[in-house]
Protein backbone atom coordinates (compact mmCIF):
# COMPACT_ATOMS: atom_id res chain seq x y z
CA UNK A 1 0.00 0.00 0.00
CA UNK A 2 1.14 3.12 -0.68
CA UNK A 3 0.63 6.72 0.80
CA UNK A 4 -2.99 7.24 2.57
CA UNK A 5 -4.01 3.22 1.83
CA UNK A 6 -3.74 4.00 -2.14
CA UNK A 7 -2.49 0.80 -3.64
CA UNK A 8 0.57 1.48 -6.14
CA UNK A 9 1.21 -0.29 -9.25
CA UNK A 10 4.68 -1.36 -10.60
CA UNK A 11 6.02 -0.68 -13.63
CA UNK A 12 2.71 0.34 -15.12
CA UNK A 13 2.55 1.83 -18.95
CA UNK A 14 0.50 4.85 -20.14
CA UNK A 15 -0.11 4.85 -23.50
CA UNK A 16 -1.46 8.06 -24.19
CA UNK A 17 -1.57 8.39 -28.61
CA UNK A 18 -3.26 5.30 -28.46
CA UNK A 19 -3.92 4.53 -32.25
CA UNK A 20 -0.94 6.83 -33.46
CA UNK A 21 1.41 5.45 -36.35
CA UNK A 22 5.00 4.89 -34.89
CA UNK A 23 8.42 4.41 -36.73
CA UNK A 24 11.11 2.17 -34.88
CA UNK A 25 14.81 1.61 -35.46
CA UNK A 26 17.73 1.12 -33.59
CA UNK A 27 18.03 4.64 -33.32
CA UNK A 28 14.75 5.53 -32.10
CA UNK A 29 10.82 5.94 -32.15
CA UNK A 30 8.88 8.55 -33.50
CA UNK A 31 5.07 9.59 -33.61
CA UNK A 32 4.23 9.62 -37.19
CA UNK A 33 0.96 10.51 -37.31
CA UNK A 34 1.67 13.34 -34.90
CA UNK A 35 4.67 14.01 -37.35
CA UNK A 36 2.64 14.04 -40.63
CA UNK A 37 -0.21 16.00 -39.31
CA UNK A 38 2.57 19.03 -38.23
CA UNK A 39 4.73 18.73 -41.84
CA UNK A 40 0.69 19.13 -43.81
CA UNK A 41 0.24 22.03 -41.50
CA UNK A 42 3.08 23.69 -43.40
CA UNK A 43 5.49 23.56 -39.65
CA UNK A 44 8.27 22.08 -41.85
CA UNK A 45 9.51 22.57 -45.36
CA UNK A 46 9.70 20.34 -47.69
CA UNK A 47 13.14 19.48 -49.96
CA UNK A 48 13.87 17.52 -53.28
CA UNK A 49 15.92 14.35 -52.05
CA UNK A 50 18.06 12.27 -54.47
CA UNK A 51 15.91 8.64 -54.60
CA UNK A 52 19.13 6.47 -54.93
CA UNK A 53 20.92 8.36 -51.99
CA UNK A 54 17.78 7.78 -49.71
CA UNK A 55 17.26 4.28 -50.46
CA UNK A 56 21.02 3.72 -49.95
CA UNK A 57 21.30 5.48 -46.68
CA UNK A 58 18.42 3.24 -45.32
CA UNK A 59 19.46 -0.09 -46.47
CA UNK A 60 18.92 -1.49 -42.78
CA UNK A 61 15.37 -0.45 -42.58
CA UNK A 62 13.01 -3.90 -42.70
CA UNK A 63 10.65 -3.86 -45.50
CA UNK A 64 7.95 -5.40 -46.62
CA UNK A 65 7.99 -6.30 -50.27
CA UNK A 66 4.08 -7.10 -50.89
CA UNK A 67 3.66 -3.26 -49.91
CA UNK A 68 6.27 -2.11 -52.03
CA UNK A 69 4.63 -3.97 -54.73
CA UNK A 70 1.24 -2.85 -54.17
CA UNK A 71 2.91 0.63 -54.74
CA UNK A 72 4.37 -0.12 -57.95
CA UNK A 73 1.06 -1.56 -59.01
CA UNK A 74 -0.59 1.96 -58.06
CA UNK A 75 1.48 4.87 -59.53
CA UNK A 76 -1.65 7.44 -59.18
CA UNK A 77 -2.40 6.33 -55.48
CA UNK A 78 1.51 6.52 -54.82
CA UNK A 79 1.40 10.00 -56.33
CA UNK A 80 -1.39 11.29 -53.94
CA UNK A 81 0.71 9.99 -50.98
CA UNK A 82 2.25 12.60 -48.60
CA UNK A 83 5.97 13.46 -48.86
CA UNK A 84 8.25 11.66 -46.74
CA UNK A 85 9.74 12.50 -43.94
CA UNK A 86 12.84 13.37 -42.29
CA UNK A 87 14.03 14.39 -38.83
CA UNK A 88 17.72 16.01 -38.23
CA UNK A 89 19.43 14.64 -35.64
CA UNK A 90 22.93 14.67 -33.94
CA UNK A 91 24.13 16.02 -37.48
CA UNK A 92 22.39 13.30 -39.14
CA UNK A 93 18.96 13.42 -41.19
CA UNK A 94 16.88 9.79 -41.10
CA UNK A 95 14.00 8.96 -43.17
CA UNK A 96 11.49 8.50 -40.37
CA UNK A 97 8.57 7.92 -42.94
CA UNK A 98 8.05 6.58 -46.47
CA UNK A 99 10.53 3.26 -46.77
CA UNK A 100 8.03 1.85 -48.97
CA UNK A 101 6.96 4.30 -51.13
CA UNK A 102 10.67 5.84 -51.70
CA UNK A 103 11.55 2.10 -52.91
CA UNK A 104 8.62 2.07 -55.25
CA UNK A 105 9.32 5.32 -56.80
CA UNK A 106 12.87 4.03 -57.38
CA UNK A 107 11.47 0.90 -59.42
CA UNK A 108 8.74 3.07 -60.90
CA UNK A 109 12.25 4.83 -62.44
CA UNK A 110 11.84 8.24 -60.93
CA UNK A 111 15.08 9.86 -59.71
CA UNK A 112 14.26 12.46 -57.25
CA UNK A 113 11.45 12.84 -54.38
CA UNK A 114 10.24 15.10 -52.00
CA UNK A 115 10.61 14.87 -48.53
CA UNK A 116 9.42 17.22 -45.36
CA UNK A 117 12.33 18.01 -42.90
CA UNK A 118 11.68 18.19 -38.90
CA UNK A 119 14.54 20.45 -37.69
CA UNK A 120 13.60 19.64 -33.84
CA UNK A 121 12.29 16.13 -33.49
CA UNK A 122 12.00 15.98 -29.84
CA UNK A 123 8.36 16.85 -29.75
CA UNK A 124 8.44 13.32 -32.10
CA UNK A 125 10.07 11.25 -30.21
CA UNK A 126 8.75 8.59 -28.03
CA UNK A 127 10.40 7.06 -25.00
CA UNK A 128 10.09 3.72 -22.79
CA UNK A 129 10.71 4.10 -19.88
CA UNK A 130 13.21 6.86 -20.62
CA UNK A 131 14.87 4.56 -22.82
CA UNK A 132 14.78 6.20 -27.03
CA UNK A 133 14.84 2.27 -28.37
CA UNK A 134 12.09 0.46 -28.11
CA UNK A 135 12.09 -2.79 -26.12
CA UNK A 136 11.64 -5.16 -29.29
CA UNK A 137 14.29 -3.42 -31.10
CA UNK A 138 16.90 -3.92 -28.52
CA UNK A 139 19.36 -5.69 -29.56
Amino acid sequence: MGHNGIQLMPDVLVVTNYGDQTFDSDRGSWNITRALRDCLAGKFESFQFDIEVVVAANQNIEIDENRIVALVAEPVKLAAMPPLIFVLEDGMTWLIDGQHRVRALQRLGHKRCVGFVIDDAAPYRISFNGERVAPWMRS
